[in-house]
């Protein structure tokens, strides 16, 4: 899923983002500076500046005076919802790509330090935790690379044009995928198909009032 409508700073950061996801920069380093990120995407001062600004504003990077910018402690930081959004996306992906034989368990590794099981891991680095994946593994693979691309895309918007209201069961849904593989809670009931509808929803009625009659029990909203 591409960020064609993005701005050049909101591209920039949701590069930077990406990177420091996948360990490219690491926890405690110092971020490009303005003049190498004007030179590597041929931008001026300002929009280099604006994708610096947009990763501090999602808590990934603070500030030094005189020294530069450096992405934030992870360990300490976390939970970020611009690093849990592409872990989702990661997870999605990875599933869409493994088989798994009858009969075993559909389980793969969450979390964890990005240096575990590297040269750089130490005492304190967090090893990663089996998630049970089966409900994601029973999807289709095209919904799942679906679902990664569209989690992805939508990470990037996060750390470029910030979080919104709107957000939150993207988010919601990114740490249910990262907590449980997907799976709804035992004790949650499914979201009713029929019933009030939440405002803005309606709009076919105003325009079509006849598929406002009740609809059957198997039947679509309207």
């Amino acid at each position: 899923m591409g960020n064609g409508n993005a701005s050049p700073a909101e591209r920039i950061a949701g590069d930077l983002a990406l990177a420091i996801y996948q360990g490219l920069i690491r926890s405690g380093e110092r971020l490009p500076s303005q003049t190498q990120l004007m030179d590597s995407y041929k931008v001026a001062m300002g929009t280099a500046a604006a994708a610096l600004a947009k990763l501090s504003a999602a808590g990934l990077s603070r500030g030094e005076p005189g020294r530069g910018t450096f992405v934030v402690d992870l360990d300490r930081a976390r939970p970020l919802p611009v690093l849990d959004v592409m872990a989702a996306a990661s997870l999605c992906r990875r599933v869409a790509a493994a088989s798994f034989p009858p009969g075993t368990a559909a389980t793969m590794d969450v979390g964890g330090d990005i240096d575990w099981n590297t040269e750089y891991a130490h005492e304190k680095t967090a090893p990663p935790r089996q998630v049970d994946v089966s409900a994601l593994a029973a999807l289709d693979r095209h919904v799942l690379r679906w679902m990664s691309e569209a989690f992805l895309a939508a990470a990037r918007r996060l750390v470029g044009s910030g979080r919104s209201e709107a957000d939150e069961h993207l988010i919601a849904a990114a740490r249910s995928i990262l907590a449980e593989g997907g799976r709804r809670p035992e004790d949650q009931s499914p979201i009713a198909v029929h019933g009030p509808r939440p405002e803005g929803e309606d709009v076919a009625l105003r325009i079509w009032p006849e598929h406002g009659l009740p609809a059957g029990p198997d039947g679509p909203p309207f």
